[in-house]
């Protein structure tokens, strides 16, 4: 990632499995923003993660978007491999069922085209990089 905004795009799928037989069932579905495989060096800064649709080009004008905090305190040491640690890095799930069913509702809405965003919270002030493995999303 930048020290700018960073956008990916993620494609809902419709639900399969036991989220499907949940649906069926009646069962409110619940739904999670998974952050895997997170490494880098340096000390960068933490960031706002967004969810939103292609439509809004600036998410951080509607902080009820805003999924949570990605902070990044250990990220070094959780990269390098050591005794008794893989090296794979810091693993970050947000619940995120209350912001889907609001995107869900919005003109434009496109499950195959949801956006995620990273902002950086602050200036970055010195050399730092971050690498994000898999971003994705699932019900629950």
């Amino acid at each position: 990632m930048s020290a700018s905004n960073t956008t990916v795009s993620l494609s809902i799928e419709a639900p399969t499995g036991p989220a499907l037989q949940a649906q069926a069932a009646g069962k409110a579905r619940q739904a999670y923003l998974r952050l895997e495989k997170i490494t880098g060096s340096g000390m960068p800064v933490g960031y706002e993660v967004y969810l939103h649709s292609p439509n809004e080009s600036d998410p951080q004008q509607h902080e009820e978007l805003c999924a949570g905090l990605l902070p990044l305190f250990g990220l070094e040491k959780a990269s390098k491999p050591g005794r008794g640690h893989a090296g794979t890095g810091l693993h970050y799930v947000y619940k995120v069922t209350d912001l889907i069913a609001k995107l869900e509702h919005q003109t434009g809405w496109n499950p195959k085209d949801l956006r995620v965003t990273f902002v950086p919270r602050r200036q970055q002030t010195r050399a730092a990089e971050v690498k994000i493995g898999r971003v994705s999303l699932y019900y629950e």
